[in-house]
């Protein structure tokens, strides 16, 4: 009777027990990646009445099991869901991680280690990465080979995003550069002297930034050939005598001031006070013109009759050409300097109208041969000047000067008119063939830097291109896609750069050339840099941390490294989130793993892991829990209710 009781006790504390882990799953239904847990029950001892026989083939006597009481149930089990990932939560927080897959955060609070789901981070004074509810530090490897860029992966250290080490990125020099795009030939630039233009910013260690400036030209080399000349001689005959005039431009005032113009005044008056006053001028006064002494035939009633007109003149000289009749041939625009080689002695004359100067008849004898070269190639014209003196001297005149003073005679005779031939050299470009010159180099405030260090050979290179395709032949020199600059040559926080020109081709573009000069290679390293701040730290699916900089670059500071085992299953609860091995566990090895390799998971930022708890498992089970401990109950009150008969009995 005693039996059935104890089992309905221990019914009762079971199915309490698994109350109790109902319970807790229903409270931890939002705590951060909590694993639901269940419990499992077993029968108890059991009571053996009488045991088994076997058969007995003598007496034919078959065999009897053993006859056995149960004592009741006991807990057998309280098992964790831990591999059964929780539904994600995103939260924004670019520290908040969620691992995808059975590993586990590794975190310590310095002295004991423990595993965790909950991904809920965030970097603390000493900038640390560490878990937002307990503090512990987060692990990882903090090691970063400096050859590869890569993470060591060693015994897992606290790891530090946040700290002077980690604040600013260091200035690096430029030290390649390449060109790429279509060098025209019809392109316009090129004909220029600076050629065209390539701009090349760049960064000296310091990270301090300069413009490189260099300019493409073709490449002319000289052909020596003939060309033909048609040749005319003319004789000119010159002036036989010229002389300094005065050639004033002429103001008319009336007595009152007034400025008088031509259409305020007759013309033949103004003719006869235009020439009276040229008669009576000394040179340097005005000259006044009373208007009834010039005898000109006005109207009685004109204004004009009393007039005075003062004549102011503005000084201007000329040099006046007559013929050998002493006929004037015009006023000459010519300078005295010119006039100097035919009329000898006219550089002392200073008063106007004195005696004429005659021409140097010894040397020209009243005339000038003239040899004009006509080219048939298109060249400017050519001249040459002999005298007709016994000797035939030839002169030297600049034709522009020369030709004013020739155009004094309007019909000039022509000797003779001949061909002939001359050598000629002259510059063409090569095909294909060009010089890259450095021009320029200026710094952020466009203060010029002194590149005479370079010497002439450090400037300039050669530039060729396949003449058949236009593809890219060399630079520098035979075998050679790169030149290199030699900027250290300009004090040691400069590096020597190379530019490579391979990505060049010398085709027609529509006679507009593309090709421009970008730093660092190809691959967009070796660009150079300014001194960068930090401007954030992000972490990568394989837990990796990286830091960003306000120069566009980016440092891996470490990685977070995940433990797997085993059995998870096995892990004891430590509360706060987290995990402890156990002996069934298996062990961490203080290591770690990368999540990514073998097919572990990957991490998702800014988001969370929910708990796996399904609410409606568990109230469901909580329902059979209570009908198990009613049963359980039930079994108590009827096995009193049976003892209480057996106590009546003696009644």
């Amino acid at each position: 009777m005693m039996r059935s009781l104890y089992s309905g006790v221990s019914g009762l504390k079971t199915h309490q027990t698994k109350m109790d882990v109902i319970g807790n799953n229903i409270a931890n239904v939002n705590t951060t990646a909590y694993k639901t847990k269940s419990i499992t029950f077993s029968d108890m001892l059991y009571q053996t009445t009488q045991a088994a026989s076997g058969p007995n083939p003598e007496t034919d006597k078959a065999g009897t099991n053993a006859r056995q009481i149960g004592l009741g149930v006991k807990s057998s089990a309280i098992s964790t869901s831990i591999t059964t990932e929780g539904a994600n939560q995103s939260t924004g927080n670019p520290f908040d991680l969620k691992i995808t897959g059975e590993a586990f955060f590794i975190v310590s609070d310095g002295t004991n280690t423990y595993f965790t789901r909950d991904g809920s981070f965030n970097v603390d004074a000493a900038g640390y990465l560490a878990m937002a509810g307990t503090g512990y530090n987060v692990m990882g490897w903090t090691e970063v080979d400096p050859t590869t860029g890569k993470v060591i992966q060693n015994t897992v250290k606290p790891i530090k995003v946040m700290g002077a080490e980690h604040e600013n990125y260091a200035a690096a020099a430029t030290t390649q550069a390449y060109l790429a795009g279509i060098l025209d030939k019809f392109d316009d630039n090129l004909e220029t002297n600076a050629g065209k233009q390539i701009n090349l910013q760049i960064f000296d260690k310091l990270g301090y930034e300069y413009n490189v400036k260099f300019g493409i030209t073709p490449i002319t080399g000289t052909v020596q050939s003939t060309k033909s000349v048609t040749n005319t001689e003319r004789e000119y005959e010159l002036p036989a005598s010229v002389q300094l005039v005065d050639n004033s431009t002429l103001t008319f005032r009336r007595q009152d001031g007034v400025e008088i113009t031509k259409t305020s005044i007759p013309e033949e008056l103004l003719e006869a006070i235009e020439e009276e006053a040229r008669d009576n001028y000394n040179g340097t006064d005005p000259v006044e013109v009373t208007v009834k002494n010039l005898g000109v035939d006005i109207a009685a009633s004109s204004e004009w009759n009393d007039a005075v007109v003062t004549v102011t003149f503005s000084g201007d000289r000329a040099y006046e050409a007559f013929n050998n009749d002493g006929l004037s041939l015009g006023i000459l625009d010519v300078d005295v300097d010119i006039l100097e080689q035919f009329y000898t002695g006219i550089n002392q004359v200073t008063d106007l109208n004195q005696a004429r100067v005659p021409l140097d008849n010894a040397k020209f004898a009243g005339s000038i041969i003239v040899t004009q070269k006509t080219y048939t190639d298109g060249t400017d014209p050519q001249y040459s000047y002999l005298g007709t003196d016994a000797n035939r001297t030839e002169y030297f005149f600049d034709y522009e000067d020369v030709s004013k003073l020739l155009a004094t005679d309007a019909s000039p005779d022509v000797l003779s008119q001949y061909t002939s031939t001359e050598d000629t050299t002259t510059n063409e470009v090569l095909e294909g063939q060009y010089q890259v010159k450095l021009l320029s180099m200026t710094n952020s405030e466009q203060t010029e830097v002194d590149l005479n260090a370079f010497g002439a050979d450090g400037l300039n290179y050669n530039l060729v291109y396949n003449t058949a395709d236009g593809t890219f032949n060399y630079v520098g020199e035979p075998g050679s896609k790169k030149i290199t600059v030699n900027l250290s040559a300009l004090g040691d926080n400069f590096e020597n750069i190379e530019i490579d020109f391979s990505n060049t081709e010398n085709t027609d573009n529509g006679g507009s050339s593309t090709v421009a000069a970008t730093k660092g290679d190809v691959d967009g390293l070796n660009t150079g840099r300014k001194v960068g701040e930090m401007t954030g730290v992000s972490i990568g699916t394989d837990g990796t941390v990286y830091a960003t900089y306000s120069n566009g670059q980016s440092k891996i500071l470490a990685q977070i490294a995940v433990a797997t085992f085993a059995n998870a299953m096995g892990l004891a609860n430590a509360g706060d989130n987290l995990y402890e091995e156990t002996q069934n566990s298996g062990s961490f090895d203080g290591v770690g793993v990368d999540i990514t390799a073998g097919g572990t998971g990957y991490l998702t930022t800014g988001m969370l892991e929910m708990s796996n708890v399904d609410l409606s498992a568990e109230f469901t089970e909580m329902i059979t829990t209570q009908r198990g401990f009613q049963a359980n109950s039930r079994i108590i009150t009827v096995s009193d209710t049976l003892l209480e008969e057996l106590v009546n009995l003696k009644r």
